[in-house]
């Protein structure tokens, strides 16, 4: 994220690279117009795609043009607002568990700090949560806390992942493919482990549509709106390619569904863990609050409009680290991108547009989108959750993109990332449930990100270790 961070704020809001062959673009009318004006004439790339498949399979994220609108539509009603309020009782299930396990866990490791505290990879434990939510709510099949041998494959099977992504040949088969694409269909150990994830999501899936199958004259069945049901109803005969096509929608929602969620709640972590004024301030918010659901606990409503500290936190995780920092797009047709921030060329020319080519490759960097100090202020890379409760704290709609909260962590437009209610309320509840009942506490050493699927964390000088964000934890 740095390389484009940097220059941003030195060549301006769009900026050739490599001669040409690719054009960065951060400024947020030509976002609107690629995203959210024209959004199937900016398509994925023919090498980005194959990869794609061999991750989730040919589902939502897969697919272009008017298959995208078909599958949308299909799936949007399973994401309301309404559908989401009624997961309340599986997703604060899910946070509990999770603090039962992990209060297991630290009051049987060994301590290593005076005050109690033991130190902990938060990332071991928040996907645990998240891939139960998706589990229950989507398919309604429980992974018991990552206990299940399903969660703990699902789980071995991405760290190994991430972890070839992160070395010198997962960073340069990306790079290879665009050169030679037939490579997708080599033996290729980087590539070839894309798929292995869908393989052990795929038989799961399978047993757990022949069960709804089995059920189809069960009136729960008929009458549930959950993710598994929509789609056996919308294919209540699949077979084939269609069969395929279900399997791969059940892919991504396990996949996409949890990670990227886990990932925002860690790093928000790791920043209250830096900031333990901030992390106090949060709890007592959460503790003190008493909701008309279950318990005290909030409600849906509630999380949404009754905790501002909570969702101001939540806005600057998602805008500091969006777990898909980096898009790529490729016009297919020749076109003008307006720009809201005039470039300067280096003869002195002002550009308020930029002519594209089809074919041209486009590389959106979201990180960079989301901490642009043009539109943000000089203090767009500091984790600041105040800025989203001061009056003028945020910048004008107009200066930026037209995704949720004007983040571009979701993307925008039709393609807009179709759960992101249950993403926002899983991590608000998630959230609360560690703090009322854990402290965390920063453990110094010193961390680095990387994109590698998704935007990924590792200790500087220890990256053959894997992923991790390590925290000092105990019980509150």
């Amino acid at each position: 994220g740095e390389f484009y961070i940097n220059n941003v704020n030195d060549l301006g809001q769009a900026f050739a690279m490599k001669g040409g062959l690719f054009l960065a673009v951060t400024d947020p009318a030509a976002i609107t117009h690629i995203y959210s004006k024209h959004p199937y004439e900016y398509l994925k790339s023919q090498i980005i795609r194959p990869l794609i498949d061999r991750l989730i399979g040919k589902s939502l994220v897969w697919a272009e043009g008017e298959q995208h609108r078909r599958q949308r539509q299909m799936l949007a009603p399973v994401f309301t607002n309404e559908n989401v309020k009624k997961m309340d009782e599986e997703v604060h299930n899910a946070a509990d568990k999770l603090v039962d396990v992990l209060r297991e866990h630290i009051q049987t490791e060994r301590v290593t700090e005076k005050d109690g505290s033991v130190s902990v990879n938060i990332l071991e434990w928040s996907c645990r949560a998240t891939l139960d939510i998706i589990g229950n709510v989507g398919f309604g099949y429980d992974f018991q806390c990552g206990r299940s041998e399903e969660a703990k494959a699902i789980q071995r099977s991405w760290r190994e992942l991430v972890l070839m992504g992160m070395d010198f040949m997962g960073f340069a088969a990306p790079l290879a493919l665009r050169t030679f694409p037939f490579i997708t269909d080599l033996p290729i150990k980087t590539i070839q482990a894309q798929g292995e994830i869908k393989t052990i999501i795929k038989k799961l899936a399978m047993q757990l549509i022949e069960q709804r199958r089995a059920m189809q004259n069960d009136e729960g069945m008929k009458n549930g709106k959950d993710l598994m049901s929509t789609l056996l109803k919308l294919n209540q005969k699949a077979e084939g390619a269609d069969l395929d096509q279900l399997l791969d929608h059940v892919c991504t929602f396990v996949m996409v569904g949890h990670e990227t969620t886990s990932a925002a709640i860690n790093f928000s972590l790791l920043e209250l863990a830096r900031h333990p004024e901030m992390q106090e301030k949060l709890r007592k918010e959460v503790t003190d609050f008493v909701g008309s659901g279950p318990g005290g606990e909030p409600t849906y409503e509630e999380y949404q409009s009754k905790l501002p500290y909570l969702d101001a936190v939540c806005k600057e995780g998602l805008r500091m680290y969006p777990p898909a920092s980096h898009a790529e797009r490729i016009a297919m047709i020749d076109d003008v991108l307006p720009l809201r921030y005039p470039i300067t060329t280096p003869s002195g020319e002002q550009l308020h547009s930029i002519r594209v080519t089809k074919g041209q490759h486009i590389n959106i960097p979201t990180i960079a989108i989301n901490r642009n100090t043009t539109v943000w202020g000089p203090d767009a890379a500091v984790f600041r959750p105040e800025r989203w409760l001061e009056p003028g704290g945020v910048p004008s709609a107009a200066s930026l993109t037209q995704g949720w909260s004007g983040i571009f962590t979701f993307i925008e437009g039709p393609r807009i990332c179709i759960g992101y209610r249950l993403a926002l309320f899983e991590y608000k509840v998630i959230m609360s449930a560690l703090l009322k009942n854990f402290e965390f506490k920063d453990t110094g050493a010193k961390l680095a990100t990387q994109f590698s699927s998704t935007l990924q964390p590792f200790v500087e000088g220890r990256k053959s270790d894997g992923v991790q964000i390590p925290l000092f934890s105990k019980v509150d």
